[in-house]
């Protein structure tokens, strides 16, 4: 039983917010654009009726047709769609080829950053003409705009436009003269028999673009549809009888079926394929394989192929080869276009121009921007990475947002904020690092254990105690936060010993000369025979420091200290007494306030 070739309209695809804002401004330029091009048409038309006809870009095209090569297009276009609105445009055959062949008259489309595409026409005679346009988000608007741009590049409207107006056209040959008399107008081309570049009167130029219009993304022209087909294996089934172009409501398979569209629902043990395009469901065991967009859902226990997907597809190896606007849960997920949605599984790869949310063990995204990834290891290679979480991450593009890792890297010029265990940020910081280990060109806060910044601060400190400790050291960090190692010996008190120092501080700049530093240190006492260590001292300083010249300071201030021994004797470093804080028979410590005065270099 067959049934009118109506199907109802899908939802429109969802947008991204960070896609809105960066697309909401450009709208109004899309639609200008649109209308632009049927302005220059329709000007082109008149000038074609009111004026002498300019002269064509190039040698018009054969009576074959016009070849189109669709080179690297990434975005969210059917190309057969594109195709067949430029032959209704164009009023003649055009013929989707893999590259320009010589001698034929070609358009070549090519994908552009940010939803824009730029197109070619090259005449018989080698010549050649290109425009670059954004083009709507919707593929059918999309591929409207396109035809209009390809009429206007093969009619060379825009050399008719100028003669209208008394003016030639740039780089092209002098007006032909006119004819003595109007000719009849021929009688209507008969399948590929007019050329795409003839001129012809406005009234025919008009009559191609009031062809009907393109059928909706779930209807297939010239395919018959019917409510239920049945296959037990490909072409043996109701695809027998009714043949392969037919577009079925509900579809049952065994072991493998296939029509050439689903507007509906379609069930399959085996392996269910759709030719053209999938719009509702497909469920299998096997595979699912929508050679077309896939507007709906695919859930298999194998494969799920989909040329675009508006919607989801849930199966353990889920393919998609063209844009996602949904989600993909699997096993494995890939898709080679934008991810305008989440990719949920072990394993998820995107490549297209934006991802927004990938979860898995392991995430990859070779994307100008990635928004979201969570994993046990995740990749980001692109632009821009906003957000990384997992136990390893590694940001590749221009810059990073935020890290959360145990080892987190930036590889780009800029990275927002690390936190991990070993931060690496190759470019400059523009946030905080926070972690055991933290490594950067540059940064204005990172705070950790170990903190190497290569264009940081580097200080050589020479500074002394009041209990007799003297000690050299170096002091190297971002702006705001260094750290501090040190060596030296305590030359008071019954014997001299080694002493040792690590410590962390902040810098307060108070003037072009002046400057404040907040520090808080540890200091361990050895024995210089055996290297032992008989005492610990923890000190927290408040320093007020004075450049005298570029390369040289002196610094001081007050500090308080706290001492620890194993007994009352090896506690007492203080030269004029402390107040016990402790002391029993295995621990001893004692506090006092203190002083420190030293100078730095550099």
């Amino acid at each position: 039983m067959n049934t009118p070739d109506i199907a109802p309209l899908p939802a429109p695809p969802r947008g991204s917010p960070r896609r809105d804002r960066s697309t909401s401004a450009r709208g109004a330029g899309l639609r200008a654009g649109v209308f632009l091009l049927r302005a220059l048409a329709a000007a082109g038309a008149f000038a074609a009726a009111a004026a002498h006809p300019a002269p064509a870009l190039a040698e018009e095209p054969s009576a074959a047709g016009v070849d189109l090569v669709v080179d690297g297009a990434s975005w969210t276009l059917d190309p057969d769609a594109v195709r067949a609105a430029i032959a209704r445009e164009l009023g003649a055959s055009v013929t989707l080829a893999g590259a320009a062949a010589a001698g034929r008259p070609t358009l070549v489309l090519r994908g552009e950053p940010d939803g824009r595409v730029r197109l070619s026409y090259s005449a018989a005679d080698d010549r050649r003409i290109e425009r670059t346009i954004d083009v709507p988000e919707d593929p059918d608007r999309a591929a409207e705009a396109i035809a209009l741009l390809a009429g206007n590049l093969v009619r060379n409207e825009a050399a008719e436009l100028a003669a209208a107006f008394g003016k030639r056209p740039p780089e092209a040959p002098p007006p032909a003269p006119p004819e003595p008399a109007a000719r009849p107008a021929p009688p209507p081309a008969v399948g590929n028999a007019a050329p795409p570049g003839a001129a012809r009167p406005a009234q025919a130029t008009r009559a191609a673009r009031s062809a009907p219009p393109e059928p909706p993304p779930c209807a297939l022209p010239g395919a018959r549809t019917v409510v239920l087909g049945a296959d037990v294996l490909p072409f043996v089934g109701t695809s027998t009888v009714d043949g392969t172009n037919v577009v079925r409501r509900y579809s049952l398979n065994l072991v493998g079926g296939y029509t050439a569209g689903i507007s509906g629902l379609e069930v399959g043990v085996g392996v269910n394929i759709a030719s053209s395009f999938m719009c509702g469901a497909q469920f299998s065991a096997g595979a699912n394989l929508a050679l077309g967009p896939a507007r709906g859902a695919q859930f298999s226990a194998g494969l799920n192929v989909a040329r675009s997907l508006s919607g989801v597809q849930v199966g353990s190896l889920n393919v998609a080869a063209g844009p996602v606007t949904g989600a993909q849960g699997g096993v494995l997920n890939v898709a080679a276009g934008a991810v305008d949605g989440a990719q949920l599984g072990a394993i998820s790869f995107a490549a297209g121009a934006s991802v927004d949310l990938q979860i898995g063990l392991a995430n990859a995204a070779v994307s100008d921007a990635t928004d979201v990834q969570v994993g046990l290891v995740n990749l980001g290679v692109g632009d821009a990475t906003d957000v990384q979480i997992g136990l390893a991450n590694v940001a590749a593009g221009k810059s990073t947002g935020t890290q959360v890792s145990l080892v987190n890297l930036g590889a780009g010029e800029s990275t927002d904020v690390q936190i991990g265990l070993l931060n690496v940020a190759t470019g400059k910081v523009e946030g905080m690092q926070i972690g055991l280990i933290n490594y950067a060109d540059e940064s204005p806060f990172s705070f950790g254990l170990l903190n190497i910044i290569r264009n940081g601060r580097l200080h050589l400190d020479v500074w002394g105690l009041e209990s007799g400790i003297v000690m050299a050291g170096l002091k190297n960090g971002s702006d705001h936060f260094h750290n501090i190692y040190g060596i030296g010996v305590r030359v008071t008190g019954d014997r001299p010993r080694m002493v040792f120092s690590l410590g962390l501080g902040g810098r307060i700049t108070l003037g072009e000369r002046v400057y404040a530093d907040l520090d808080l240190l540890g200091y361990s006492l050895h024995e210089p025979s055996s290297a032992n260590p008989s005492a610990a001292l923890v000190q927290a300083r408040a320093l007020l420091g004075v450049r005298l010249f570029p390369e040289l300071a002196v610094f001081g201030g007050p500090s308080y200290n706290v001492s620890f021994g194993e007994t009352a004797e090896d506690a007492a470093l203080s030269p004029y007494g402390s107040i016990p804080l402790r002391i029993d028979d295995s621990d001893a410590q004692r506090g006092w306030p203190g002083v420190v005065l030293g100078v730095q270099a550099f």
